[in-house]
């Protein structure tokens, strides 16, 4: 957690906070908050670079598998999909 209070904030700044705030989601006190201080706390930009690094690995390992592993498994469903039981 960081630790940051400001005369218009009630609580510290939370690394859920800076999450909302990179999603876009952070209340608008929140969000014009983490604007105007953002220069002031380099941490606060480390973790946003911690955001995009990790989402972009979740991108990464989210990609389609190869072509021929599609169709061997669609080759494999199809033959099923039409083999008589009888």
């Amino acid at each position: 957690m960081f630790v940051v209070l400001a005369k218009h904030m009630t609580r510290p700044l939370s690394h859920s906070d800076l999450l909302l705030y990179y999603y876009g989601e952070a209340d608008v006190q929140t969000a014009a908050y983490i604007e105007n201080n953002i220069a002031a706390h380099p941490e606060w930009t480390t973790y946003f670079s911690e955001i995009y690094q990790a989402t972009s690995d979740m991108d990464t390992l989210m990609i389609s598998p190869n072509s021929t592993t599609l169709s061997i498994i669609l080759e494999e469903s199809d033959s099923k999909l039409f083999h008589s039981i009888g």
